[in-house]
């Protein structure tokens, strides 16, 4: 063991150990390695750069091509709407502005728009140019025009369609007057009117289910006189009702009217009060002459002769005939307002011209116990008196 020890150190003098021995293996140095080519920093950084550049360009092109199709469906939905508003009938059975414009059906686009196929990405190395760069986003940029050089048109009636429908009927209106037949003349003419009018309400249905208050209203009232329908109490309430929680005054008035004389419904003064005071709000002429009798007599209100007064003065001074001779009325008895027997002849005979047989009479008697220069005085002012303007959308249809 001892001779083991001796050895070892005798050999880790002499250098001759594991040790040593490691030592002496030469390292591989610098020299000998094998050379490593170093990425150029330059074409690194153009790489990064062009890689960017890719992605904002693809940015752009997803946002132009969103952009391209929402200009199509636009520019579609113009030309539906102006072809149909074209071909479409003047509706007849209509008197206000809005149910004279002809409502043309919104035609929906495709779901999707058809592109051509995308092209296989191109792939920018650092070993291409910069001008392949350039020209692969020319190439991009190219590609997406062709989208709106030719949008999809909407298709209409031909015009040569629409000119042979007009000769036709020129044709038989002619021939029906030569061989005399004109009883069979007015026939299709009446024919092609009620074709006319079945289109047009058509339309106010068609509208009326999709929420337009007004349309709502025609309906209802067509209910209520039995045009287009059977005469149903019930469905004009309901599409009155409708239309009157819309804001129209003509249906507020009309649901205040089907409570007040518990048509089809039970009967509610507070409640036709308050749809009167809606549509009188709103300008309706009946509404305010309603709720001016409702303040007088207490009916769903407090009874109330000033405002009574306020609200039959404002439906006079706009040409309302009923409201005018009660005016007259509350004057001649001083209910509500100072009694003045000038102003109540004035009124009286305002309501006379209007065509009010009541209140001629009426006038007639109160003159008789009035002085000379007074009944002039308010001869002059009545015949000087002209109705202020009015709102013809609430009290027309």
């Amino acid at each position: 063991m001892e001779n083991q020890e001796q050895d070892l150190r005798a050999a880790t003098a002499n250098g001759s150990g594991p040790k040593a021995q490691l030592e002496r293996i030469p390292s591989p140095s610098a020299a000998d390695a094998p050379a490593e080519e170093a990425a150029p920093a330059v074409d690194a950084w153009l790489e990064r750069r062009l890689r960017v550049f890719e992605r904002a360009l693809g940015q752009l092109e997803a946002r132009q091509e969103k952009s391209e199709r929402d200009l199509i469906r636009r520019i579609a939905l113009l030309e539906e709407k102006l072809a149909a508003y074209e071909n479409a009938p003047a509706p007849s059975i209509v008197a206000t502005p809005e149910l004279e414009i002809a409502h043309a059906p919104v035609a929906m686009m495709p779901a999707s728009v058809p592109l051509s196929e995308p092209e296989a990405e191109e792939i920018v190395s650092p070993q291409k140019p910069l001008s392949d760069f350039l020209a692969h986003a020319r190439r991009a940029a190219n590609s997406a025009a062709p989208v709106l050089s030719h949008p999809p048109r909407a298709k209409g009636t031909p015009r040569w369609m629409a000119w042979a429908a007009v000769g036709c009927a020129c044709a038989m209106t002619m021939t029906a007057l030569a061989l005399g037949t004109v009883a069979g003349a007015s026939e299709t003419a009446g024919a092609v009117s009620h074709s006319q009018t079945a289109q047009a309400f058509g339309r106010v249905i068609a509208l009326a289910d999709s929420g337009d208050p007004r349309d709502q209203t025609v309906v209802a009232f067509a209910y209520l006189r039995g045009q287009h329908y059977a005469s149903d109490h019930q469905a004009a309430g309901r599409w009155a009702m409708a239309a009157a929680e819309r804001g129209d005054p003509m249906a507020q008035y009309l649901v205040g009217a089907f409570y007040q004389a518990g048509d089809g419904v039970a009967a509610d003064p507070a409640r036709a009060f308050h749809w009167f005071e809606a549509a009188a709000l709103r300008g309706n002429l009946k509404a305010m002459h309603n709720l001016a009798i409702a303040y007088s007599e207490g009916q769903g209100i407090d009874k109330n002769p000033e405002r009574a007064a306020a609200w039959f003065n404002r439906a006079a001074e706009q040409g309302y005939k009923d409201s005018q001779f009660d005016l007259a009325v509350l004057y001649e008895r001083g209910d509500g307002v100072i009694q003045n027997a000038g102003r109540a002849l004035k009124w009286y005979l305002v309501a006379a011209r209007a065509g009010d047989p009541e209140a001629l009479t009426r006038a007639t008697e109160l003159e008789k116990a009035m002085a000379a220069p007074d009944v002039a005085e308010a001869e002059m002012q009545s015949a000087q008196f002209v109705p202020t303007a009015h709102d013809l959308l609430a009290n027309n249809l």
